[in-house]
């Protein structure tokens, strides 16, 4: 293959690339849900193209919802010649994407990460951010944040230990 020709089918990969990213980040928000939801399409398209004698993942009802909301030139892009190739650089591009990790004191549900990740994605303007969100049974109400390997602590705790010394002399002053 000649020079120009592996370079417009490389500008072209990365354009095909950049297409289903977007689609699949649509409606994920989170680091887990992208790494699932790849995990069911890659499961879904192997099965479609070559078959398997061991059943598919079960999914639950929201996962079902997600593949069928996929629009229909969506599984355009895949063929049996071009599966793994895809998937190979859709994980390896895995590393590459910006993730907004959040230490909460509480677990969330779905619907919890899709309202997070859609205040975060307009707060940053960054439509493909995701979020790993991570639960913290240390904190006390607020949040934690890590964002490009920055630690901020949003958190009572972090306020309380930031007075720690001015708490402990207004308790003295009782104790006396």
């Amino acid at each position: 293959m000649r020079h120009w020709q592996r370079l417009k089918w490389r500008s072209s990969s990365f354009k095909i690339m950049d297409e289903i990213f977007s689609t699949i980040l649509n409606e994920t928000f989170t680091l887990t849900q992208l790494k699932l939801r790849l995990r069911i399409l890659k499961s879904h398209l192997l099965n479609t193209f070559f078959g398997s004698d061991s059943p598919a993942e079960p999914l639950n009802q929201l996962d079902l919802d997600w593949q069928s909301s996929l629009p229909k030139t969506f599984y355009q892009h895949f063929n049996k010649d071009n599966v793994y190739d895809i998937f190979k650089d859709l994980e390896s591009s895995l590393n590459q994407l910006q993730v907004l990790t959040i230490y909460l004191v509480f677990e969330v549900n779905d619907q919890i990460s899709k309202e997070l990740g859609t205040v975060a994605r307009k707060t940053f303007n960054k439509p493909s951010l995701l979020l790993d969100i991570k639960y913290d049974s240390r904190l006390i109400a607020g949040c934690s944040l890590v964002w490009k390997g920055v630690y901020h602590d949003y958190s009572l705790i972090s306020k309380i230990e930031g007075k720690k010394a001015e708490i402990l002399q207004s308790f003295k002053k009782f104790l006396r």
